[in-house]
């Protein structure tokens, strides 16, 4: 019976390292589905504009606007600060009233814009309350470790360590606990002949030095039927950056396959 190491020594031995519209397809266009002439009329009665106010200045017209209002406001702030006289503050607050209830207007009407066009603002990819956050990081999480399981069916580890490496003695049950999690096979290769105490081990100082292993702890992964090799992660890290570092490995294998025509591990 082969082992995971004899698959990962096979697969270095061959290569290197390395339709038509109905109401529920029609595309959204805004709040009830107003046809936009109609849409644009409510709109306005809502807000309380009129039709044509957002077409009553240009670009450069607006940019000059608040230009020149910034320079209005910041002349009188320093002539309140120089001669902090009653007309010098009245005139700086009255200036400064009018950018307030400027912000004010600019805030109610990002609202109703959110409103009237929800397309625009996507709760449900990107919720802004603290449940639904909290909500859609848990199922990500939930989907991650399916997919991290999925990936164990096909991948398994080879941990290469040393003995007198401290951070490899740390590190094991960290690593033995992940593959117990998600389901892992894990081996070890040895660089000074020691056995591992939680993982079957072989002593292959060519094989480490072929694969160019100078730091330890290293971790390999291989596939089951020994076509694909590469590092997953290197030194003592935590549960979560494995996991983090087999999602990105699942999206590297993903390119590759789409770039040959397969669909494998679709982010």
């Amino acid at each position: 019976m082969k082992t995971i190491l004899t698959y990962l020594i096979i697969l270095f031995a061959h290569s290197s390292f390395c339709q038509s519209e109905g109401f529920f397809d029609e595309r959204y266009r805004g709040w009830l589905w107003f046809e936009e002439a109609e849409q644009d009329k409510s709109e306005d009665k809502l807000t309380g504009e009129s039709t044509n106010s957002q077409n009553d200045i240009t670009p450069s017209q607006a940019k000059d606007e608040i230009q020149q209002f910034a320079k209005d406001l910041e002349e009188l702030k320093f002539m309140m600060l120089a001669r902090p006289t009653v007309s010098n503050i009245k005139a700086y607050k009255e200036k400064e009233k009018q950018m307030w209830d400027a912000a004010l207007k600019l805030h109610d009407n990002w609202d109703m814009a959110n409103l009237l066009h929800p397309e625009q603002r996507d709760l449900i990819e990107n919720p802004v309350n603290v449940h639904a956050v909290k909500a859609k990081r848990a199922m990500k999480q939930e989907d991650d470790k399916k997919k991290i399981k999925e990936f164990a069916k096909e991948f398994n580890l080879v941990l290469f360590f040393d003995e007198s490496c401290r951070y490899c003695k740390l590190f094991s049950p960290v690593l033995k606990s992940f593959g117990l999690d998600y389901g892992f096979s894990i081996e070890a290769v040895s660089n000074g002949g020691s056995k591992h105490e939680h993982f079957k081990t072989q002593r292959n100082n060519q094989l480490i030095e072929r694969l160019g292993i100078k730091s330890f702890p290293t971790v390999i992964a291989i596939s089951r039927d020994a076509k694909e090799a590469f590092e997953l992660i290197r030194g003592y890290v935590s549960i979560s950056e494995l996991e983090e570092y087999t999602l990105l490995s699942m999206r590297y294998l993903s390119g590759k396959a789409q770039e040959s025509g397969g669909e494998k591990w679709s982010k």
